[in-house]
């Protein structure tokens, strides 16, 4: 699920410059996306060769308590305690309220380890090191609320920060972790007993990492009280405070529908099956982290600073188109070439004993696709709604729960999903009614804020793009039934694979290029 935040100067640390200058000496939105986006390359590269390591040098239980719960329970940590008010701040010229991310996240804390301890299974509480590695992952995450303050600063106008900082988290998390794993044969435990104490410590040690980084760069212990003490209100610090709790109310239905599928992942299916959905998850999401986070990051940050500027309308509408693509480009080529790369990413015991290869292509087909574009128009609504238009948000969070459920109750008794695919079908279901009430709130926003109204063949993909989508995919599918197996025919079926993907990003940038030129002419002119 997508991720959202927006970006200014932060009022609650000692800086050099104004309030004034904030937005003139923040980065510009191009320079933020190339930045972001690199960040996330390295932090992805870096976290998917951790998981590289750890599915050959640990059994699938471990790996599914790792990435499935023990993640779950410090992603709702952050997500609880932070999202509705980073949301809030960044469309502020203030940043008072930051410091509440860390308190907030005790309560959060208290509440999630003590719900997750009482409905964990005796199988995986059993598990050497479970409560240890727990508190670990626990305390990795109250660090990062902690320094919540320098990250808001940070992001407003400090992307270097930012990126060493998280990149550096990832990189610390990632030699830790792997190393451990690595040793513990040489350490005597060669059933690999202390594979969640050892990634539990990489854990905290990337996070360590991420608050120190931020501490050193804002003035060391100095800057330890205005994480902890308030400074006097800024202006506008109300209305910051109304969107910050209306954020939160409804970070607490978001992160359901975000997580909902790690949640029942965790009750309805074992250990082992947890770590096929693991890894078919992270690799699924690997393109969701390292292109789709930073861009909806790049977009809130210019829409939150420019709603009403020439270039909204464009690149809104580009960005709709752009996602659109995914949903021909997935579905199309997608199943055909798959399975032939297949063996290069599963070991042979997560393909053989897990539902790992079937849960990766419904995640690559169906749901990756509509995450990117819920995850636009979330960031378009993040960037312009008012408190009770968030408000109002949290209801159809509630419909889209209820949506959840009911599509999952359905798809549950049919015999040819698995339960890991019918997690993700449903997920999908739930997704759409956030993109129409979204959609729809972009369409009354646009129409009241710039005058203009979106027409629905401005966002959808052009003939040629999907004549040529048709086509390549005709000879993909047909090329796929044709060629065997062996290792001279998989060649041969990525080539054409290769080639007809080549032959569609063509035609798509032949289409678009006076698009992007004009809208580039925009953004440059809004920023001189």
């Amino acid at each position: 699920m997508p991720l959202t935040p927006e970006e200014q100067p932060s009022g609650a640390l000692p800086d050099n410059s104004a309030p004034s200058s904030a937005h003139s000496e923040s980065p510009s939105p191009l320079a933020t996306g190339r930045a972001l986006i690199l960040l996330q390359l390295v932090s992805r590269a870096l976290t998917f060769i951790l998981n590289q390591g750890l599915v050959r040098h640990a059994p699938p239980a471990v790996f599914g308590t790792a990435a499935i719960q023990f993640d779950l329970v410090a992603a709702t940590i952050l997500f609880l305690s932070r999202e509705g008010l980073r949301n809030a701040v960044l469309r502020s010229s203030s940043s008072t309220i930051s410091i509440w991310a860390f308190r907030l996240g005790l309560g959060v804390t208290l509440a999630t380890v003590t719900l997750y301890l009482a409905t964990a299974p005796p199988s995986t509480v059993a598990q050497p090191h479970f409560h240890l590695s727990l508190a670990l992952y626990v305390a990795g995450a109250l660090l990062e609320l902690l320094a919540e303050p320098l990250y808001i600063r940070a992001t407003r106008g400090d992307l270097k920060v930012r990126v060493a900082a998280e990149g550096g988290q990832a990189a610390v998390r990632t030699l830790l972790s792997f190393a451990l794993l690595v040793l513990l044969p040489y350490l005597g435990d060669s059933e690999g007993r202390g594979a969640l104490l050892g990634l539990a410590m990489g854990y905290c040690a990337g996070s360590t990492w991420l608050a120190g980084k931020y501490l050193w760069a804002y003035g060391g212990a100095a800057a330890l009280p205005d994480l902890f003490l308030a400074k006097e209100k800024g202006e506008g610090e109300a209305e910051t405070c109304r969107l910050a709790i209306a954020g939160t109310r409804q970070s607490v239905v978001k992160h359901l529908l975000t997580e909902a599928d790690r949640i029942a992942v965790g009750y309805i299916s074992p250990l082992g099956d947890q770590g096929g959905y693991a890894i078919a998850i992270n690799y699924g999401s690997l393109i969701a982290r390292i292109v789709f986070q930073p861009l909806e990051e790049t977009l809130r940050l210019h829409w939150s600073r420019s709603l009403t500027g020439p270039a909204t309308l464009p690149l809104l509408a580009l960005a709709v188109r752009a996602s659109l693509h995914l949903l021909l480009l997935f579905p199309v080529f997608l199943p055909p070439l798959l399975p032939s790369i297949l063996p290069l990413l599963l070991p042979r015991k997560y393909a053989a004993e897990t539902n790992a290869a079937g849960t990766l292509q419904t995640y690559l087909t169906a749901y990756l696709p509509l995450l990117s574009l819920n995850g636009i128009l979330e960031s378009f609504h993040a960037a312009s709604a008012t408190p009770a238009q968030v408000s109002e948000q949290a209801w159809v969070m509630g419909g889209s729960s209820v949506t959840f459920v009911l599509a999952l109750w359905r798809l549950s008794g049919m015999a040819w999903f698995t339960r890991e695919q019918a997690l993700i079908y449903a997920s999908c279901a739930a997704m759409l009614v956030r993109i129409g009430y979204a959609g729809l709130h972009a369409i009354r926003f646009t129409r009241t804020g710039t005058g203009t109204r979106i027409a629905a063949l401005a966002v959808l993909p052009r003939p040629a793009v999907v004549a040529a989508v048709g086509v390549a995919g005709m000879v993909t599918w047909a090329a796929a039934a044709q060629l065997g197996e062996g290792m001279r025919d998989t060649i041969a079926l990525l080539a054409v694979g290769a080639v007809a993907g080549v032959s569609v990003l063509g035609t798509i940038f032949v289409v678009e290029r006076t698009v992007v030129l004009h809208l580039a002419a925009l953004l440059k002119a809004k920023a001189e």
